[in-house]
């Protein structure tokens, strides 16, 4: 299939931890088909820097139409969905980029919980809730009003995140050793995966300037592993976590006036889609605050909402 004579878009998925590329033919009808498909390293310029965050938005785009048997050229439309684009002046910034390096003759940007909505919702309304490296909810009703809760990034928020759960793990490890709180299993469970001789080197790993904030999210695994075993630290570190993300989804629904049963929600992130018994008590949560879902997806590549978003600019161009 010679792609060149196609009409192609691209879909990006731009995360604190990783990128994803699409690349869809669209027919006629504006029906598609995924021929390729690229990923690359985290693109949040916000916490890697905008060099970074080009350069692997690039590497994606390429890895694309690599997977697809061709060369890189200018599609009819790209949607970058990308993390910590929420501002209109983070919007603008990928926007000159995209018209820049002329990688389409449209481009739209929007967060990357818009793509979750796009991707894992019946006509892009209901409530994605994302919970990886950082945490943020968005949603959209039936009228097109929007409204979100989070994504205040991880120094004011994420709350329900990777990062910050192992955060709350490391702080329950300071208290038990300064005797201000109950002894964990954390303690030796982050020692022995950093290699640290004594917990207070936990300072040095924690702010050193060149740490990665998904390699601190990454630690997150300690505390399941943890919580699985009855350690009081680790589940009252993660019942924190459920109920921080209640509360994110349930910003959203009373500000777009969903009531119980009446929206669609859309579950992307590491922490959502890969740790069941966490995913099943987040659930317990909402339906114990009145707030369950009409239905509830799970969405492991947020670039085929942006795909949508790509098409449904073409529609109206």
């Amino acid at each position: 299939m010679n792609l060149h004579s196609k009409q192609l878009v691209l879909g990006i998925d731009g995360g604190g931890s990783a990128t994803r590329a699409a690349l869809a033919v669209v027919a006629e009808s504006f029906e598609f088909h995924i021929v390729g498909r690229g990923m690359a390293g985290a693109s949040n310029f916000n916490s890697c820097g905008w060099e970074a965050a080009t350069e692997q938005v690039q590497r994606a785009i390429q890895s694309a139409f690599e997977s697809a048997g061709t060369e890189a050229h200018q599609v009819a439309a790209i949607c970058l969905g990308m993390s910590g684009a929420g501002r209109t002046a983070e919007q603008q910034a990928w926007l000159r980029w995209a018209e820049e390096s002329h990688i389409a003759e449209q481009a739209r940007v929007v967060t990357d919980a818009e793509t979750v909505l796009a991707a894992g919702t019946p006509e892009g309304a209901g409530v994605a809730l994302i919970a990886g490296t950082g945490s943020l909810a968005f949603g959209k009703n039936a009228a097109g009003e929007n409204a979100r809760a989070g994504g205040w990034g991880y120094l004011l928020g994420d709350e329900g995140s990777g990062y910050q759960i192992a955060l709350a793990a490391m702080q329950g490890i300071a208290r038990a050793v300064d005797g201000r709180g109950p002894e964990t299993r954390l303690q030796a469970a982050f020692q022995d995966a950093l290699n640290l001789n004594d917990p207070r080197e936990l300072i040095g790993y924690l702010y050193h300037t060149d740490r990665e904030r998904s390699d601190i999210a990454g630690l997150s695994r300690l505390v399941f592993t943890a919580a699985e075993q009855g350690d009081v630290v680790a589940c009252e570190v993660l019942r924190q976590a459920i109920q921080e993300l209640t509360e994110l989804v349930n910003a959203v629904v009373t500000r777009l006036h969903f009531s119980r049963g009446d929206y669609a929600l859309a579950l992307t992130g590491g922490i959502l889609l890969h740790q069941r018994d966490f995913r099943v008590s987040f659930m317990e949560c909402l339906r114990a605050q009145s707030l369950e879902p009409a239905t509830i997806e799970c969405v492991d590549d947020a670039s085929l909402g942006a795909v949508r978003l790509a098409i449904n600019g073409l529609k109206h161009a």
